[in-house]
């Protein structure tokens, strides 16, 4: 199988194989005023989408009124046939657009970036979104702190926690103030997830402890790059089982953005060294924008691997 930008494999009497025809709905695109939009399907049977993600600016190439296909996000297709044909062919040549794959920006923005929100303005944009009893509700000071000591960007981590804690509401972050689901493991969330002395200190843990020395470090076994992305790169990799956990983030803080007048997006250009989900020459990041630099540290095999662009040579 093919899903969120990876190749897998699985039982095949675990499998229900359905007739593209007698679908009741599929996972697709679409360009809809302006913004490129995700609808997600679970269940092939049903006719309603599970949800639909906000993934940014539609990029001109996709026309509006028109479904397209896509595994990944990234390569688009108008033929469900033809875009089998290509990934089993090890292809995206038959795509919509071969040679401008898309990224969605706040998914692959790596978090070693600021927001220009001051922390009353994340305060003012969090509280548009929660209810009196959230626990998001009044800090943005926490995020920003965290920012400036630990380098972790604060909108990004807000979206994380807004959607790991149903914007604060969840039961694990109600009774153990913890907002981003660390440790819940799928088979027992509520009793196996860490207790925090308070919704500060878990904020803090985070930055610090979970990403900043651990997810956003290339030291680290579980690094796969340090932005949110999906299955085949990114944090998302090892953070969480749900394949479209970046992008369900990335969706909050596009949502966040645009009420504070999108200030953050686009505002950094990203880099992306672009590869097929099936193979990534590991490749060094050095000191210097040249060969004899010493090398800081290698990127991994990870495909879609993001950087920030500060010059250019």
């Amino acid at each position: 199988f093919m899903l969120s930008g990876v190749v897998g494999e699985v039982a095949a009497e675990e499998v229900q194989v359905v007739d593209f025809a007698s679908a009741g709905s599929v996972s697709y695109y679409a360009a809809e005023g302006g913004r490129l939009r995700h609808y997600i399907t679970q269940d092939m049977s049903k006719t309603k989408h599970a949800t639909s993600l906000d993934n940014g600016n539609a990029p001109s190439y996709l026309q509006a009124g028109t479904e397209y296909y896509s595994y990944d996000g990234h390569y688009f297709y108008t033929d469900y046939g033809t875009m089998l044909t290509d990934y089993q062919n090890g292809t995206r040549s038959a795509s919509v657009n071969p040679g401008n794959p898309y990224y969605n920006y706040y998914q692959y923005l790596p978090f070693r970036s600021r927001t220009s929100y001051s922390s009353g303005e994340l305060d003012s944009l969090i509280g548009g979104k929660t209810t009196g009893s959230s626990k998001l509700k009044n800090t943005g000071n926490y995020f920003t702190g965290s920012q400036n000591q630990y380098g972790v960007n604060a909108l990004i981590i807000v979206g994380i926690g807004a959607n790991e804690s149903g914007w604060g509401t969840s039961s694990i972050c109600q009774n153990k103030n913890n907002l981003f689901g660390l440790n819940a493991v799928d088979s027992s969330p509520g009793t196996s997830a860490s207790t925090y002395a308070s919704v500060e200190e878990c904020i803090r843990q985070f930055a610090d402890g979970w990403m900043s020395r651990k997810y956003l470090d290339p030291k680290s076994g579980v690094y796969k790059g340090g932005f949110l992305g999906n299955k085949a790169s990114g944090v998302n990799v090892k953070y969480a089982s749900d394949p479209y956990w970046g992008e369900k983030a990335a969706n909050i803080i596009w949502g966040l953005d645009q009420t504070g007048g999108s200030r953050d997006a686009n505002s950094y250009t990203i880099g992306i060294k672009d590869t097929l989900a099936t193979g990534h020459t590991s490749v060094n990041v050095r000191n210097q924008s040249n060969q004899s630099g010493v090398s800081l540290y290698k990127t991994g095999t990870s495909s879609n691997y993001a950087v920030l662009i500060q010059d250019q040579n």
